[in-house]
């Protein structure tokens, strides 16, 4: 590992080398501060936060108490204010057979109706339910969408049973049974006792108050410190949040009963969970406090210090980047010469000004440029006077000897024949002679090319009396591209004279232009081919370029033979072109030019 880092490091330029020195050198000990820093104020700020969340819930808890106490003040007073016993037991006394029974029932819960609305007109938004041996009941609130006697279907009424005159049960939360203030507060925390007398149950005393009346203190100080506060029972099931859906779910956290405080994973991020427990019951609060934004908002200061620090370093480093950068400048311009140099571009100068080192060294490879390319506009002077007169050497390799057989073979037939036309012969001959004397353009468009081989063609089968068929399937866009003077006539002289012997034939000619720009003639012919090793001789013979000598069974009639053609190309399009030669025998020959537009 350490290895390939300092293999990378030596293939980085020396500019980036000494960049990436600086950063380390300033950001590494920046790096080294705040880790140092954030590992030891870490745990203080952590205990910090917990004792904020800790103050938080004590208060909250006396809130809520001062609700319980209410409760238990009401439940209490039930139980135990002999004047409301009393009143109770006053049912006892009424004579269910007499006229005036009915008067007296209705008296009766009167006289207990506004007893309990002098208990709760200062303790308001509690409900109270009283439940008799006897089946009456008695509430501070109307009971025409509920019947109180359900209470007696609900599975807790037996935990009731074993209550003593000092014990409470509590209910936790659930629906609102009081249609009137269900809209707004959907559920209620209830609790129960019972009154006892000579351990026979006398009545149940059922007490409860909105849940709404405790969320809005979770609320209050939630939105003071953006926290999230939760009333649970013992077994972690949410008795009243800010949130009511969250009413009647569990807490997917343990709490913990010995720890101050746990670091739990809530909605996908990092709280600090710490619980207090509430008075009268086994219920508990519990604070869910974000712990990055806690312990942020408490180190501020160690952050604000910090990024002061890390701006003043990060300044200084670019200023330091910037003289690095001035420095190696002349360093950089030099590999940028240099490589395109590399690439070929000769006419790249470094021109750095000033009498300093690194000035001198461009200064001396800007004169060494100025020579060298001097010296290839030298080379490429004499090699353009060699490929010319090359090509004129080419070009003039015609053997008169050819045209004197031809203007010979048409005398004899102008003779034999008397004056019949032969004005097509003697315009081919015209046209092929023109060809080959005129030499001011080198090269000429396929379609006069092809317009040549035509003419040579109906001059040899005249020659030869053969009947040799030229067909031409050529690309419309392929017709004016430029191409060399005469390089396809040795290519058909060939095939004529070596492929058909004195047979009738068929010689096609295809060229288009293909996507990656080649200009691609393809010649075939079906005479006799060759075999492998005679066409293995052949493209050695041709495409070698240390073959010496020109043998007669290569060279054509008018001694510009297919090795001539080649190296002809070659001289005029560079490695570029190619040709490939294929040929089976009995089967014909296939020559094939790649010939680049550009």
């Amino acid at each position: 590992m350490v290895n390939s880092i300092f293999r990378k490091l030596g293939s980085m330029s020396f500019r980036s080398r000494m960049m990436i020195g600086i950063i380390i050198c300033v950001v590494l000990p920046w790096i080294m501060t705040y880790f140092v820093s954030d590992y030891y104020t870490r745990d203080v700020l952590e205990q910090r936060a917990v004792q904020q969340s800790e103050q938080t819930l004590r208060t909250i808890e006396m809130s809520i108490k001062q609700s319980f106490d209410n409760l238990m003040y009401i439940s209490t007073f039930i139980q135990f204010d002999a004047e409301f016993r009393q009143l109770l037991k006053s049912y006892r006394l009424i004579d269910q057979g007499s006229e005036h029974a009915e008067q007296e029932i209705v008296l009766h819960k009167l006289r207990i109706q506004r007893y309990l609305e002098g208990i709760t007109n200062i303790i308001r938004s509690t409900y109270i339910t009283i439940l008799t041996d006897n089946e009456l009941y008695y509430t501070n609130y109307p009971t025409y969408n509920f019947n109180p006697l359900q209470f007696y279907q609900e599975p807790w009424i037996d935990q009731l049973n074993l209550l003593n005159n000092y014990e409470t049960f509590w209910l936790g939360a659930h629906p609102n049974y009081v249609q009137d203030t269900a809209a707004h507060s959907p559920y209620l925390i209830t609790m129960g006792k019972t009154v006892k007398q000579l351990g026979a149950i006398q009545a149940y005393v059922i007490i409860s108050s909105l849940e709404s009346e405790f969320s809005q203190k979770l609320k209050n100080f939630a939105e003071q410190n953006d926290h999230l506060f939760y009333l649970t029972d013992e077994d972690g099931v949410i008795l009243s949040s800010v949130h009511t859906e969250d009413i009647g779910t569990k807490l997917p956290h343990q709490i913990s009963q010995i720890d101050r405080y746990q670091v739990v994973k809530h909605q996908g991020k990092d709280h600090l969970l710490v619980s207090q427990p509430v008075s009268y019951s086994n219920w508990r609060l519990i604070s869910l406090v974000p712990y990055k934004e806690t312990i942020g908002n408490i180190n501020r200061m160690t952050s604000i210090t910090i990024i002061i620090q890390g701006a003043f370093l990060a300044f200084f480093m670019l200023v330091l980047i910037v003289l690095v950068r001035q420095i190696t400048k002349p360093i950089v311009r030099l590999i940028q010469v240099t490589r395109e140099v590399e690439r070929g571009n000769l006419s790249r100068r470094a021109q750095i000004k000033g009498k300093h080192d690194l000035a001198l060294l461009g200064h001396s490879l800007d004169r060494m440029l100025d020579r060298i390319e001097d010296m290839i506009e030298q080379i490429k002077y004499k090699e353009e006077a060699k490929r010319i007169a090359e090509f004129e050497m080419l070009q003039a390799q015609i053997n008169p000897h050819f045209l004197f057989n031809v203007l010979n073979a048409i005398r004899l037939n102008l003779k034999m024949k008397g004056e019949h036309d032969s004005s097509d012969l003697i315009q081919s001959l015209a046209s092929l002679l023109r060809m080959t004397i005129n030499r001011n353009n080198p090269f000429i468009s396929l379609q006069e090319e092809l317009q040549t081989i035509e003419h040579y063609v109906k001059l040899m089968n005249f020659r030869h009396d053969q009947r040799i068929r030229l067909q031409l399937n050529i690309a419309f866009n392929a017709l004016s591209e430029r191409v060399p003077r005469f390089f396809l006539q040795p290519i058909i002289e060939n095939a004529i004279i070596h492929g058909f012997a004195d047979m009738p034939g068929h010689i096609t000619i295809s060229a288009e232009i293909t996507s990656d720009h080649f200009l691609v003639i393809t010649v075939t012919d079906d005479g006799c081919g060759m075999d492998a090793e005679t066409l293995a001789k052949l493209q050695d013979w041709i495409f070698t370029e240390a073959a010496a000598g020109n043998s007669s069974s290569h060279q054509s009639l008018t001694g510009v033979g297919i090795r001539n053609v080649y190296q002809r190309m070659r001289i005029t399009y560079g490695e570029r072109f190619d040709m490939i030669l294929e040929s089976r025998l009995s089967a014909g020959t296939t020559y094939t030019f790649y010939i680049p537009k550009e």
